[in-house]
């Protein structure tokens, strides 16, 4: 079947012989059933061309306007000749109807210039022959994420024919020569150009145009001069020899400031290593980029490497996903979206910024914006104060680290200082295989926990012992700062540095001048019972805090008693457990309470399957045996504390809570010593917080008044003036305490 198209007058189109084919991919559920073919102008169309042996017609040139021999529309783009085509078809009777489609059309992601599609005469690099061995190398990296060396694979098995040429003005010289007689010449070194050069070789400065252009070469099959070829080659061919030509592959000798020996000369002054210095470099231990580099940079250096040397350029690849603005849009000029570097770093800081970077699991886009850096800014200070902290009270008891101490810390007795040296051995341990596994993520995510711990644990259970001004507490805190300060230089480099000059240089004898001098902490064995012992102890605190706070009991109000259910902390952790609880006493034992229980549905459903609604019926019912350590049984299957909710409620008189196999019960009654001490230490909150508000230093003495309905409070004067620094404390009137520096 063969029909007549409206503009066989124009150009090449009038020599074509119109035929109607079938195809697949026509539906009658879409549009008319016809469609037509543009096999110059289209993927699927070009391929159906090819099956069907339709000719090929390449209207436009490149920059999207017709061609001299297409008459009338010679020198429009497409965009301009559409209307001229819709009226000469109405002046032809051929129009039955114009209007607009919408439908999808690429855009350039940069600029938004639409595109159309051209076919085009290019140099590929047939790929069938590699398939194999460039599987067969990806197989001997590590990849990390693993599924990232998948996709590798499986762009390896579907990938087709390279093509490696473009046509720009600047960019690697192809060096292909073809000649009239059929022949073509492919250069292989300067040597060999310089061997067959004609003419052009004095003006030759660098091997790229325009200097390359003016050297024509003599045909080996005719001896007739040839030109080389206008194209120059993708640019991850330049990417792809990367480990070869920054390394000096089959360069002979070594030669100082090689990169720019002509026209570049004094642009860079890097050095031309020699073939030795790649024998011993290659290949790269690791090398990392974002996943869309699978099929580009990491492909083309893998393709290049496997050519020239049947191997993989690398041992280990980190890739990593996205990264999208906060709110998870790509990052583009024309959204208004990004985020210019001097920005970023003027309102982060570097150490912010790589902080996000670090932060990231690489199998996730990273969100990435001012908003996460505020956060992390927070997380910083929480480190930032806990060094403030060490400093002002070093220097009011002139304290002087030894340097010694970082490798050999000598704890002493109290709890406290031993949990805290192993706990910062958990720190560098967690670290350290968060780094030998690429994964930084690891690495932050210990240094965030080690935060908390430190600053909400160790300083604030220790401020008693600081401001007595306890050499040993000092020392264990200079220790672990100073750990963790080189766990984290590789992600915080330049926190880290300052805070070593302060800490370290400035303090000690004899230390190393950097951080990045002073070598990885030792790995030392973190003792996995003294920090479990800890644990227990500061969840009992937790509790403790929790049943205040649903009791309505402030947390400055001492308490006559704690009992502790489902933990035995031993003597020294209770002494701390009764200061951080502000309890008289404790004890261990049965907590009275009204006890419900219910299963933890997200964690019993998987498991019980059908038997759920059984053990739901009988908990829901209180038939159920506690079995301790915060186990139950239940219609016959025994639950673990991961696997049921606790809800205990006190009887009259106590505040209960309870989590994990603890729980804790807080005597709420009140006796008129206890609240007397409530106001005491009520009163010295707030006369420290007004020594903060006047700008008093830490070690200045105060003159203190409080309100004459205050002066029950003098019975523990001795107590307020050693916590307040008070020289002389008296009842003289007013609504609220004053001060004045001594």
């Amino acid at each position: 079947l063969r029909y007549r198209g409206p503009f066989d007058e124009l150009g090449p189109g009038g020599d074509v012989d119109h035929r109607v084919i079938p195809w697949n991919d026509v539906s009658l559920e879409e549009g008319t059933g016809i469609v037509h073919i543009a096999t110059g102008a289209g993927q699927e169309d070009f391929e159906l061309g090819r099956v069907h042996d339709l000719p090929v017609l390449s209207p436009v040139d490149e920059a999207g306007r017709f061609y001299d021999s297409y008459g009338w529309l010679h020198g429009l783009s497409t965009t301009e000749a559409a209307d001229q085509i819709v009226g000469r078809l109405a002046e032809q009777g051929s129009l039955i109807h114009a209007g607009l489609h919408l439908h999808r059309y690429p855009h350039c992601w940069r600029c938004d210039t639409p595109l159309i599609w051209r076919v085009t005469d290019d140099w590929l690099i047939a790929v069938e022959e590699l398939r194999q061995p460039l599987l067969d190398a990806n197989a001997t990296i590590e990849w990390t994420p693993a599924y990232m060396g998948k996709r590798m694979d499986d762009w390896l098995r579907n990938m087709g024919d390279w093509n490696i040429s473009r046509r720009r003005y600047y960019g690697l010289p192809l060096p292909f020569y073809p000649c009239e007689c059929g022949h073509l010449n492919v250069i292989g070194s300067r040597a060999e150009l310089e061997e067959r050069a004609f003419a052009g070789l004095d003006q030759l400065e660098e091997l790229r145009r325009p200097w390359i252009d003016s050297v024509p070469i003599r045909c080996a099959a005719c001896n007739r001069p040839v030109e080389r070829v206008v194209e120059v080659g993708d640019v991850w061919l330049d990417a792809g020899i990367v480990p070869f030509s920054t390394l000096g592959w089959q360069n002979p000798k070594y030669l100082d400031e090689g990169y720019a020996t002509g026209a570049a000369k004094g642009l860079t002054t890097a050095d031309l290593p020699d073939h030795a210095t790649w024998e011993e470099w290659f290949p790269a231990d690791w090398v990392s980029e974002m996943r869309e580099q699978i099929r580009l940079w990491f492909y083309s250096q893998l393709f290049m490497s496997v050519v020239l040397t049947g191997r993989a350029p690398f041992r280990k690849v980190l890739g990593y996903e996205k990264m999208l603005d906060e709110s998870g849009r790509e990052m583009h000029s024309s959204w208004g979206n990004t985020i210019d570097a001097p920005d970023a770093f003027a309102r982060m800081g570097a150490d912010v910024m790589r902080w996000q970077y670090c932060a990231q699991p690489p199998d996730r886009n990273l969100l990435f914006g001012f908003g996460p850096a505020h956060e992390i800014q927070r997380k910083l200070l929480t480190f930032w104060n806990s060094v403030t902290f060490l400093v002002q009270y070093g220097n009011v008891e002139a304290f002087t680290p030894r340097y010694a101490d970082l490798e050999r810390p000598e704890p002493g007795e109290d709890p406290l200082d031993r949990w805290l040296v192993q706990r910062t051995r958990l720190l560098v341990a967690e670290a350290t295989d968060g780094y030998e596994r690429w994964l930084s993520v690891d690495a932050i995510r210990a240094f965030e926990g080690y935060l908390d711990d430190l600053s909400n644990w160790y300083i604030r259970c220790s401020r008693r012992r600081f401001w007595d001004g306890d050499e040993q507490a000092l020392r264990v805190l200079w220790h672990s700062l100073v750990q963790a300060l080189r766990v984290v230089a590789p992600m915080l480099p330049f926190l880290a540095e300052h805070l070593w000059q302060v800490l370290v240089r400035d303090a000690c004898d004899g230390p190393p001048e950097s951080v990045f001098l002073a070598g990885w902490p030792t790995l030392d064995e973190p003792d996995a019972e003294t920090l479990s012992a800890m644990g227990d102890a500061r969840r009992i605190v937790d509790l403790g805090r929790v049943a205040r706070s649903t009791s309505g009991v402030k947390l400055r109000q001492p308490l006559g008693r704690l009992v502790i259910e489902g933990a035995s902390p031993d003597a020294e952790l209770l002494r701390l457990v009764r200061d951080e609880l502000r309890v008289k006493e404790t004890a261990l034992g049965h907590v009275e309470a009204d006890l419900r229980v219910k299963p933890n549905l997200p964690v019993l459903g998987p498991k019980l399957g059908k038997a759920l609604g059984d053990v739901r019926t009988a908990l829901a019912a209180g038939e159920f045996e506690e079995l301790g350590d915060g186990r139950f049984r239940a219609a016959g299957h025994e639950l673990g504390p991961d696997e049921v909710l606790v809800e205990r409620s006190g009887r009259d008189g106590w505040a209960i809570a309870s989590a994990e196999g603890v729980t804790v019960a807080l005597a709420t009654e009140l006796d008129d010593e206890l609240r007397l001490e409530g106001r005491v230490y009520e009163l010295i909150h707030s006369v420290n917080s007004l020594r903060k508000e006047t700008g008093l230093a830490l070690t200045d003495r105060i003159r203190l008044s409080i309100p004459a309905g205050d002066a029950d409070l003098l019975e523990h004067a001795d107590w307020i003036k050693a916590e307040t620094l008070a020289e002389t404390l008296a009842a003289e009137g007013g609504d609220a305490p004053t001060l004045m520096k001594a």
